[in-house]
C-alpha cells in the first residue's frame, strides 16, 4: 500500500479522476488498494492547490540559466522566430557567462 508521500502523478490524477465521477473516499480505497487516509489528502491538495502532481522534489535544484540569460534568449528569439537551434545557441554563446550546448 503507498503512502501519500510515495503517490506519482499518474496515481495522484487516478484518485482526483475517481473523486470526480462521484466516487466515495472507501469505494477509490478499495478498487485502488490507498489507504482512505491517503485518497483524502491527495484530493484535498487538488482542491486546495488545483494540482494532482507534488513538485517538491525540484525544490533547491539550482537554475542553468540566470535571469538577465532568460531575457538575452527572448530577444534572440524575438529577433528572427525561424532561426533554428544550432543558430540560437551560436548567437546565444557569443559574449555570455552561461554557454549552452546543442
Amino acid at each position: 500500500m503507498a503512502g501519500y508521500q510515495d503517490l506519482g502523478g499518474f496515481e495522484r490524477g487516478v484518485i482526483v479522476g475517481a473523486r470526480h465521477m462521484g466516487h466515495s473516499i472507501s469505494e477509490v480505497a478499495m478498487k485502488f488498494g490507498f489507504s482512505r487516509t491517503t485518497i483524502s489528502r491527495a484530493y484535498r491538495e487538488y482542491r486546495v492547490s488545483g494540482k494532482t502532481s507534488n513538485f517538491r522534489h525540484r525544490c533547491c535544484r539550482k537554475k542553468t540559466l540566470k535571469e538577465l540569460d532568460h531575457r538575452r534568449q527572448t530577444r534572440i528569439l524575438k529577433r528572427d522566430r525561424r532561426a533554428i537551434l544550432p543558430q540560437i545557441a551560436a548567437n546565444f554563446n557569443v559574449g555570455v557567462s552561461t554557454s549552452v550546448s546543442v
